[in-house]
């Protein structure tokens, strides 16, 4: 199975000043190509903080880590140094990276009438570890970076969310797409009429038989003052070949075999409804 870690930088993220998108975006974007997101950590805007995360996440050895955040023109962007640091490489002047920076201002003056110069401080969104390579931004001006660390795929994103879903999507998943063997496949039921602590008995041995398809429940009951409505959702999901992903469609069969048994509220049989299959 292909691992992936993700670490968001941003003191605004830790105080609730922005919430975090980024993270629910990527962490949907792996598991749709089959890549498995272990852990995400939320890290402040501090140079040792960000190296030690950086380390921590190396050390756990991931097939792929991602950092979102800190790689812009401002005081507390320190991505790209804190990268270097944490990998041991020194911090060049990518003419690649530069070229990019250039070519993003020229088309912002000659488009948009801006009047844009390339001071030193956006230079520094040039400054890569030595032997990374920078990723295309169609976005924005900071390009994204890759590097390989000991077999470890790093990529770095900017934090504004259009700029780091238009490099994931054009540079990243090029890169990481053949990575895994395995493909994410769910299915999803909504049982009326059963209260979730009576579907955990049901759910129990399906979850024995099946120990690779993961079962979760989601409780949407409801009391109001004429009555007790309870509505939960069943969502069954697998990270498998094609071959074992068949197990999804056997686990969902029995499961809502054995719901069918059970005498829900009020006597009346638990209305079950396919809300989709892959």
């Amino acid at each position: 199975m292909t691992i992936a870690e993700l670490i968001c930088f941003g003191n605004e993220l830790l105080i609730g000043k922005t919430v975090n998108t980024n993270a629910h975006w990527i962490g949907k974007r792996l598991i749709m190509l089959g890549i498995n997101l272990r852990r995400i950590t939320t890290v402040e805007d501090t140079i040792d903080q960000m190296i030690a995360s950086i380390q921590e996440g190396l050390a756990r050895q991931p097939d792929i880590l991602i950092t979102t955040g800190g790689m812009g023109t401002t005081f507390d962007d320190m991505t790209l140094n804190a990268l270097a640091k944490a990998t041991g490489k020194e911090s060049k002047l990518n003419q690649k990276a530069l070229e990019m920076i250039q070519k993003r201002l020229d088309y912002l003056n000659e488009e948009k009438g801006a009047d844009i110069k390339l001071t030193d401080e956006r230079k520094q969104m040039a400054m890569l570890p030595e032997n990374a390579e920078p990723l295309k931004n169609t976005a924005g001006s900071a390009p994204g970076v890759f590097q390989i660390f000991e077999g470890i795929k790093i990529f770095s994103l900017p934090g504004v969310p259009k700029e780091m879903k238009a490099i994931f999507d054009n540079e990243i998943t090029q890169r990481i797409a053949s990575d895994s063997e395995k493909e994410y496949h769910e299915r999803s039921l909504v049982v009326k009429g059963v209260p979730e602590s009576e579907l955990a008995a049901a759910i129990t041995p399906i979850r024995k038989q099946f120990p690779t398809v993961y079962i979760k429940t989601h409780p949407k009951s409801a009391i109001s003052n004429k009555a007790l409505t309870t509505e939960v959702e069943i969502h069954l999901t697998i990270l498998a070949t094609q071959d074992e992903s068949k197990k999804l469609k056997r686990a969902e069969e029995q499961l809502i075999s054995v719901i069918e048994q059970i005498e829900g509220l009020q006597h009346q049989k638990p209305v079950i409804t396919r809300l989709f299959n892959d």
